[in-house]
């Protein structure tokens, strides 16, 4: 993998994830052998809004039971387990970090998703899967981190069955000048690649996406950023990202509350189609 792609496995994975995860939902009360979808999403939801964000996605980009999914950039499997759960879904996840594929493949497990979830190692720019693959594609927030975004795309584009849909939740550029660091995606301002909306709806036209919908979620964002625990001062709960990404999270979430109030960043959510063969 690239150098670009170290410094993104390096920023997210850690050692010892899988046993902080385990003790903390002990701490937490929670048995191991009988976890829901709802007693993980503290941790495996890791994106803005959580798993309500992750369900109000799958209904906007109209899921059918039974659909072949793949997650990008899947992290611990959160939307993963959901598709598969709740919508009948198998699901395949690809993500940059090794220990996220480890542990999202474990809590699987542990959630008795293991048959219809499964999570690989892999480029986001470089998918190892073949041609018209699956049914829909989904991402959140993953391509701040991704520097070429036309191979980015591209590579959706091109594993997706003809017909078949993509839809995102993500973070893009505002006009309000560059982020306060550090932010969840990284602590280096040489590793945040935020392109602006209209970027975004050009680069998907170019390799040949159709656009369905795209609409600007930053309010709803900032309205759930300001009553987290480390906008309000509050501490932690004991399930949380900061089990995943350590306390620095809490700064991190800070900034974005004044990111997104200084309309520095600004959130959409996405669907889009791939033109059926003529």
């Amino acid at each position: 993998m690239s150098e670009s792609s170290d410094r993104i496995s390096q920023h997210y994975g850690s050692v010892g994830l899988a046993s902080r995860i385990l003790s903390a939902l002990e701490q937490a009360g929670k048995n191991s052998s009988s976890l829901t979808i709802e007693d993980l999403a503290p941790l495996d939801q890791f994106h803005t809004r959580g798993l309500a964000a992750t369900r109000e996605l799958i209904t906007f980009a109209g899921v059918k039971p039974g659909w072949r999914v793949l997650d990008v950039g899947s992290g611990l499997g959160g939307p993963a387990r959901v598709l598969a759960s709740e919508k009948n879904c198998h699901v395949t996840g690809v993500d940059i970090t090794k220990e996220f594929c480890e542990v999202a493949t474990l809590l699987s497990k542990l959630t008795a998703l293991e048959h219809v979830t499964e999570f690989r190692h892999g480029d986001a720019t470089a998918l190892p899967f073949e041609d018209g693959q699956f049914d829909m594609v989904l991402t959140m927030q993953i391509q701040m981190n991704i520097q070429d975004k036309r191979r980015f795309y591209a590579e959706i584009f091109r594993v997706l069955k003809p017909g078949g849909r993509f839809a995102f939740q993500d973070i893009m550029s505002g006009p309000g000048g560059e982020v306060h660091l550090p932010v969840p995606w990284t602590t280096r301002r040489e590793s945040s690649f935020l392109i602006s909306v209209d970027a975004l709806r050009e680069t998907l036209k170019q390799v040949g996406f159709q656009i369905e919908t795209l609409e600007d979620t930053s309010e709803e964002a900032l309205a759930w950023r300001r009553g987290q625990p480390a906008a309000s001062g509050l501490a932690p709960s004991i399930l949380g990202l900061h089990v995943v990404m350590g306390e620095q999270i809490s700064l991190m979430q800070s900034n974005q509350v004044r990111n997104l109030e200084q309309r520095r960043v600004t959130f959409v959510r996405g669907a889009t189609s791939k033109p059926k063969i003529a």
